[in-house]
């Protein structure tokens, strides 16, 4: 049901809401989940009065943060914690992301802070990441049917709309038992892919929001 996936997007929103430090920048994901722990960040600013600044990674998350009343600044400074949401997460910590379009920007904060924490809920864990099947792709718009072509063994669907950095988003059928990083990699070398959505986690930093409104961590 999908209340009982909010409260479990909330469990773990506000989970990690309590995990941030007074000063601290913090990078914003984006997505159901990602929003959540920008609501339950924002009750914090608001009711205890907590001091930090958002950076976030897409328009719609900037608006939901100033909305909640956070400090909105640039990436550039190290990022004490970054949340995010995700597609799927296997047993091994691979991960999907950018179904919302936004994993350039994802990657970017990610690797910005010292800690990356990812709030999904429970069926996000899949047993392999054929359940999910699909990897996203940033490219730029010049190059995206030279790319299609080039890619076409993966059925390369392009979206309607670009990101919010006018990046063309392709989907990928990725075949089943396929490598994935394998895929990731030959995606990455051709010319014009800017950048995907497959990522590595620590599963320790997973948060498991659940519908009772407990957490758990993948690892």
């Amino acid at each position: 049901m999908a209340n009982d996936r909010d409260t479990a997007w909330a469990a773990a929103g506000t989970a990690c809401a309590r995990m941030i430090d007074d000063g601290m920048w913090v990078g914003l994901g984006t997505g159901r989940a990602a929003a959540a722990g920008i609501r339950a960040l924002g009750a914090r600013v608001r009711d205890e009065g907590l001091t930090i600044v958002g950076v976030p990674t897409s328009d719609a998350s900037a608006a939901l943060a100033r909305d909640q009343g956070i400090p909105i600044g640039s990436p550039g400074p190290p990022l004490g914690v970054a949340f995010d949401g995700a597609d799927a997460i296997d047993p091994m910590g691979l991960c999907v992301k950018g179904a919302g379009g936004a994993m350039v920007r994802e990657r970017v904060i990610a690797q910005s802070a010292h800690r990356f924490i990812v709030l999904v809920d429970g069926p996000k864990m899949v047993p392999s990441l054929d359940d999910w099947g699909v990897l996203p792709i940033a490219v730029v718009p010049f190059a995206a049917d030279v790319i299609s072509r080039l890619l076409a063994d993966l059925s390369p669907a392009r979206r309607p709309g670009d990101s919010d950095d006018g990046m063309a988003l392709l989907d990928l059928a990725v075949p089943a038992g396929a490598d994935w990083e394998a895929v990731a990699c030959r995606v990455r070398e051709v010319p014009g892919v800017l950048d995907h959505g497959l990522f590595r986690l620590t599963l320790p930093d997973v948060l498991i929001g659940h519908p009772d409104g407990s957490v758990t961590t993948a690892g």
